[in-house]
């Protein structure tokens, strides 16, 4: 077919309503079929293409034919762009665009053998990535690039395989060599784990008893009574003397008073230095109260004490 032929085939066929281009060949960009709008501008493309391929600016020929197939997909801009990059030494472009046309072209295109043949001639001089994306991961490159098959053609050397697990982005090198036929698989990493919570430190259960501070008290307590009781004792001591000087009535009333005093102060201190033995050796808690900490393991003690006035 000639070049003003295939022109004419190509136009008629994104022209003419009757003859819509298949489903599978719609650009990724849009999933609605193409307008009359669409259709005329990617007739203007495609002429472009051909002009440039006449002229030998194959670079801008491919990238014509491209922007044509983007605008109305038609097989005849995939065969065309796949021509165009060869003839531009960028073989693995045409490879990827010789597998598109060969996937979306009907049986009975016309040059589907002779895309197959370049195809084949060119696997020869490239390697096959066969990517494998797991659950969760999207938006699939390679070098960059979009794919828009898991089948990719590329050069011999190192490429960067990446897809996006979210926000976060999985890659993958791999190195191949001409002729080769390599499985790439990429895998989501898994979610993060959740970081455990510090162990919170129960506090101290009441042990019942008293605090030692009440054995402090009691023992100060204590200890003034007895300086009161002393002190009572030393004034009825001197009252009875003043009675045998002079044993009067009143005298005598005084030093049963002073004696009365005296009595209940040495009983009421007594009675303050029981009670704080008895607090400190049965009623109160001597064991400081230990802080626990994430990760102490508890330790068994036995501690033996006994406070003031016991």
């Amino acid at each position: 077919m000639t070049k003003h032929g295939l022109l004419i085939a190509f136009v008629v066929a994104v022209m003419t309503a009757g003859i819509p281009a298949p489903a599978r060949a719609q650009s990724p960009a849009s999933s609605s079929a193409p307008t009359a709008a669409d259709r005329q501008a990617a007739a203007k493309d495609f002429a472009e293409g051909q002009r440039a391929f006449t002229l030998g600016d194959y670079p801008r020929a491919a990238e014509a034919f491209e922007r044509a197939y983007a605008k109305s997909p038609h097989h005849s801009s995939l065969w065309n762009a796949a021509r165009s990059w060869q003839r531009a030494g960028e073989i693995a472009r045409a490879a990827n665009l010789y597998a598109r046309y060969l996937r979306e072209a009907p049986p009975n295109a016309p040059d589907r053998n002779s895309a197959s043949s370049a195809l084949k001639k060119l696997t020869l001089k490239l390697a096959r990535l066969d990517l494998h994306a797991g659950p969760g991961l999207s938006d699939l490159r390679v070098d960059g690039d979009t794919v828009d098959h898991p089948s990719v053609y590329v050069t011999p050397g190192t490429h960067l395989v990446e897809a996006m697990a979210g926000d976060h982005k999985v890659q993958q090198t791999q190195k191949v060599d001409a002729g080769a036929v390599v499985s790439v698989a990429l895998v989501a990493p898994p979610p993060p784990k959740p970081k455990p919570e510090p162990l919170k430190s129960e506090p101290p259960k009441p042990s019942g008893k008293l605090p030692p501070a009440v054995v402090f008290v009691g023992g100060a307590v204590t200890v003034a009574l007895a300086g009161a009781t002393v002190w009572s004792g030393l004034s009825t001591w001197s009252q009875k003397d003043t009675f045998d000087t002079s044993p009067t009535q009143a005298n005598l009333d005084e030093g049963h008073s002073r004696q009365s005093r005296t009595n209940w102060l040495l009983g009421a201190t007594g009675g303050a230095a029981v009670l704080t033995a008895v607090a400190a050796v049965w009623l109160v808690d001597w064991k400081k109260p230990a802080v626990e900490k994430p990760g102490d393991k508890p330790a068994a003690s036995l501690q033996l004490g006994a406070g003031p006035g016991s």
